[in-house]
């Protein structure tokens, strides 16, 4: 569109005829009143009468019909509103990403993150996000998904990075935006094991590390035993994927673990990845949100920034890397 349209100068009396004049010209015409529009305008009646007066003046025709019930568009105010709504809410598009753009530039930001999704998944993004909004406030809490959600509900964060399975999260909003794989793994006692398709049950009759009861990781597995005809009796439990590899690499069981956590102990320090007789179902990275608790242009950025990223494919074998990448141990 020419804007040149919009700013001509009256060579008679002096009279800029702005922008401004076409903006009032379209809230009156949206409005079908002059009061109304005053109102929308923060004006009074006689600026709004006097705008379009001279603006009527300028362009050399009349452009409202005014009655008792208000005023109505005449053919050439008509053919106006079709070329000025057009420039006036892209002006208000612009402002309100203008707006919107300096609300970002400052403010704080509460995530809840497990540890693997922190690790594995938003550092690079926090950084990302970081390098476009300096001024911007970054509180991480290490959550687990029950508590996350508990934070979610009460409003203390705004939203929560988690992985599946998420129980309780009926009422918020959860986008699916990645995903990984969990392995079984086993240390050097072990290699008997390796190129053998195992069951769970005789899994079983080995001892079994992994998660402590009432984690995500943990019902997750609990759930495949169940679905598949047995129980899950681990000899050890911790309270973090990061001990699993370790706990394995000394022999002290197999383990159940993402394959991120063990990917350099795969690689570099001869534990061995087993396989099962059933699929591994993969797993999901979500971002959980209450709609009830609207976020702050910032956070809703950050969110924006990680719902919409793309995504290099994900490595989750060991057999993905070239030969050349595997570091001898």
């Amino acid at each position: 569109m020419d804007y040149r349209f919009f700013y001509r100068k009256n060579e008679v009396n002096g009279m800029d005829i702005s922008f401004d004049y076409y903006k009032i010209f379209y809230e009156v015409a949206k409005a079908k009143s002059i009061s109304l529009a005053a109102q929308h305008l923060c004006l009074t009646q006689p600026t709004i009468t006097k705008y379009i007066q001279n603006l009527e003046q300028e362009l050399h025709c009349k452009l409202f019909v005014r009655s008792k019930k208000g005023v109505s568009l005449t053919a050439e105010g008509q053919m106006l509103l079709r070329q000025v709504s057009r420039a006036v809410q892209q002006m208000e598009r612009a402002g309100g990403m203008l707006q919107e753009f300096v609300n970002c530039q400052s403010g704080k930001i509460n995530i809840g993150a497990s540890e693997m999704t922190m690790r594995y998944y938003l550092l690079p993004y926090l950084e990302q996000f970081r390098q476009q909004f300096p001024n911007v406030n970054l509180q991480i809490h290490a959550f687990s998904t029950p508590v996350s959600l508990s934070a979610l509900n009460a409003g203390t964060i705004d939203f929560t990075v988690s992985i599946t399975p998420i129980e309780g999260a009926e009422h918020f909003t959860v986008t699916r935006v990645s995903d990984f794989q969990d392995i079984v793994i086993a240390g050097s006692q072990y290699t008997f094991l390796q190129g053998r398709t195992l069951t769970l049950k005789e899994l079983n009759k080995y001892p079994l590390v992994c998660m402590e009861k009432g984690t995500t990781t943990r019902k997750f597995w609990d759930s495949i035993f169940k679905d598949h005809g047995c129980e899950l009796h681990p000899n050890i439990e911790v309270n973090s994927n990061d001990l699993i590899s370790p706990t394995v690499l000394h022999n002290l069981g197999i383990g159940f673990v993402p394959y991120k956590f063990a990917r350099s102990f795969l690689m570099n320090y001869g534990l061995i990845q087993l396989e099962l007789d059933i699929p591994i179902p993969r797993r999901g990275i979500c971002i959980v949100q209450n709609p009830q608790h609207p976020l702050s242009p910032a956070a809703k950025a950050l969110l924006d920034m990680l719902i919409h990223q793309e995504r290099e494919p994900e490595v989750e074998s060991l057999e993905e890397y070239p030969q050349g990448n595997r570091l001898a141990y």
